[in-house]
């Protein structure tokens, strides 16, 4: 079991990292504690019922930073972390730390995933990942991987390679992937191998396997 944290009120990705409206008017200190606390008593709770994941993720594809501030709001832009710019990497440490701290107070035995999705940005994920070796205690090298989204399965390839040569300590983990059985995907712009039919899904799922098995 994956249990994986969005810390919002919708659904957290690149473009999405809101802050939850009840802890919207809360300082950084205040948030600091609040993440701490809520993710323990989310995890308590689940113990209680004997719910132990076996993984857990603080945060969903947050190569950008999360709890940006108010939904839509201005200001968010000025919480979030980018590519050669040391700002707010403390405060996104700060924020994971207090995540992690409560995941090994709970469930110690879980292995702690930092999920991102910029695979076909070496230096974006690279940059992020030595960000996180400089500040965080985690586990698992999390990547998302669409091939409409990101490109084709080489692309995946490079990313791993590289991850592998510069983080040869941490295992990775494809934590989010898919294809169509059916149709284009909307929004999308990245040529890709496999038909939009079941045999063509499977092409991609044989495909990506076999990449990995490489790794």
């Amino acid at each position: 079991l994956m249990l994986d944290f969005h810390y919002s009120d919708t659904w957290a990705d690149p473009a999405k990292q809101w802050t939850p409206i009840d802890w919207e008017n809360l300082s950084d200190e205040q948030l600091y504690q609040k993440i701490y606390d809520y993710t323990k008593e989310t995890l308590e709770t689940l113990k209680s019922q004997g719910i132990v994941p076996a993984f857990i993720q603080p945060g969903n594809e947050i190569s950008y930073g999360m709890l940006w501030g108010k939904l839509g709001s201005a200001e968010s832009s000025l919480k979030k972390v980018y590519m050669n710019n040391n700002a707010n990497w403390d405060r996104f440490g700060k924020l994971l730390s207090q995540a992690i701290k409560a995941c090994r107070e709970v469930c110690p035995e879980a292995k702690i995933v930092i999920h991102t999705e910029r695979t076909a940005q070496l230096d974006v994920e690279k940059y992020f990942y030595d960000k996180m070796k400089e500040m965080i205690d985690y586990d698992i090298i999390g990547l998302s991987y669409y091939p409409y989204f990101h490109g084709k399965i080489n692309v995946l390839d490079s990313s791993l390679s590289m991850l592998e040569a510069n983080y040869p300590e941490k295992n990775i983990m494809i934590v989010e992937t898919g294809y169509s059985y059916a149709w284009e995907v909307p929004g999308t712009d990245k040529p890709v191998d496999y038909p939009y039919t079941s045999a063509g899904q499977n092409q991609f799922a044989t495909a990506l396997v076999n990449t990995l098995e490489k790794h």
